[in-house]
C-alpha cells in the first residue's frame, strides 16, 4: 500500500491519470451521446479536481494551493489531449476553461480531504468509485432528457440618421460588409457578410449570408418601413472550430445552437431612426446560465455588426452630394 501511495504522489502521475479518466468522459459525452450537459461541464471537473488532488496528497499532509495547482495543470492536460484527439477546438475549450478551473476548487477540496484523512486503500476505492461512476452519470443525464432548451432573446440596437425609407432598404438586403472582423469572428466564430432577399412581403425569401453558410429566412411579416419578422428554416454551423486539426466536425456544430426566427424593428426618434434587431434561440449546452451569457454576447456582436454596417450605409448615402452633369462633365 505504501508502494502505492509513493506512486500517486508522484506529480505526473496526479497530473496525468485524471486527464485521461477526464478524457475517457468527455469522449464518452460528446462523441458516445454527443450530450453537452451538467456531467460534462459541472462533474467532469470537479471529478479530475479530486482524482488529481487525492493523489497528490495521498498518506500525507499538503498544502491547499499545492493540491489546486496540481489539478489546474491536471484540466490543462485534458483540454490539450481534447485538442490531439479532436474532441474539440481551442476556442470552446478557452470559453469553458474559467468554469472548469472554477469547479476544480471544490474538486480540491474534497480530494485532499479524502487523500488526507483517508488514504491508503479507502481512499484509493473511493477514488476509483466516483471514477467508475462517471459514465453511469452522463448515461442517466442522457436518459433523463428533460424539457428541452429555453428560447432565448437578445436584442440590440443603434440610431441611424438617415431616412426610415432608406434605413428599411438596406435592412432588407444589405450589400457586403467589408470591415474586417473582429477577434471572436477571426477565431472562427460565425460572422455575418451580406444579405439578399427573393421576393417582396410575407413569404419572400431573405437569405443572410454568413462565413460559415447562409441562414434561410421565410419573411413572416412586412410592415414597411417599421418591421421586418422572419422565421429561420435553415442554420449554418454557428463556428469553425480553431483546431491543429483541419476539418474539426464537433457535434456542438450541428443542431445545439439554432436560431428560431428574428426581427428588425424601426421607429424614428428626433429625425433620426431607431433600429432595432432581435434575435430568438435556443442553445442545448449546460449549464444554461454559464454558456448562456457568453452565447448572448457573442449574438450581440453579431447584432452590432449587421446594424453599424447599415447605419454606415444609409448615412454615407445620404452624405455623398449630388451628382451633377457638371460633375460629371468634369470627371471625364
Amino acid at each position: 500500500m505504501k508502494r502505492l501511495q509513493q506512486f500517486l504522489n508522484k506529480e505526473a502521475v496526479a497530473i496525468l491519470l485524471p486527464a485521461l479518466v477526464g478524457l475517457g468522459g468527455t469522449a464518452l459525452s460528446v462523441r458516445g451521446f454527443e450530450q453537452y450537459g451538467w456531467s460534462l461541464f459541472l462533474g467532469l471537473p470537479v471529478l479530475v479536481g479530486f482524482l488529481a488532488s487525492f493523489a497528490w496528497c495521498c498518506g500525507r499532509e499538503r498544502s491547499f494551493g499545492g493540491a489546486y495547482a496540481v489539478s489546474c495543470q491536471s484540466i490543462l492536460v485534458l483540454g490539450g489531449l481534447i485538442l490531439v484527439f479532436a474532441l474539440d477546438g481551442l476556442v470552446c475549450l478557452v470559453m469553458a476553461l474559467p468554469l472548469a478551473l472554477f469547479l476544480a476548487l471544490f474538486g480540491t477540496a474534497l480530494g485532499r480531504l479524502a487523500g488526507t484523512a483517508l488514504g491508503g486503500a479507502a481512499g484509493t476505492g473511493i477514488a476509483s468509485m466516483l471514477a467508475l461512476s462517471f459514465p453511469f452519470l452522463v448515461g442517466f443525464e442522457h436518459a433523463a432528457g428533460g424539457s428541452g432548451p429555453a428560447v432565448r432573446e437578445v436584442t440590440t440596437s443603434v440610431l441611424v440618421d438617415a431616412p426610415i425609407e432608406e434605413v428599411w432598404d438596406a435592412v432588407i438586403a444589405f450589400p457586403e460588409i467589408t470591415e474586417a472582423p473582429g477577434l471572436i469572428f477571426r477565431l472562427g466564430i460565425a460572422y455575418p457578410i451580406k444579405a439578399r432577399i427573393d421576393g417582396k412581403g410575407v413569404g419572400a425569401i431573405r437569405h443572410c449570408v454568413f462565413s460559415t453558410g447562409s441562414f434561410v429566412e421565410p419573411i413572416t411579416e412586412w410592415d414597411a418601413p417599421r418591421r421586418l419578422s422572419f422565421d429561420v428554416v435553415e442554420n449554418p454551423p454557428p463556428m469553425k472550430e480553431f483546431s491543429i486539426h483541419r476539418d474539426l466536425d464537433a457535434p456542438h456544430l450541428h443542431g445545439h445552437m439554432v436560431s428560431e426566427r428574428g426581427q428588425f424593428r424601426l421607429s424614428e426618434q428626433d429625425g433620426r431612426v431607431l433600429l432595432e434587431g432581435t434575435t430568438w434561440y435556443s442553445h442545448s449546452i449546460s449549464p444554461e446560465v454559464y454558456w448562456g451569457l457568453i452565447s448572448d454576447e457573442i449574438i450581440h456582436r453579431i447584432h452590432l455588426r449587421v446594424l453599424n454596417h447599415i447605419k454606415d450605409h444609409t448615412e454615407g448615402n445620404r452624405s455623398e452630394p449630388p451628382h451633377s452633369p457638371a460633375m460629371s462633365r468634369l470627371s471625364r
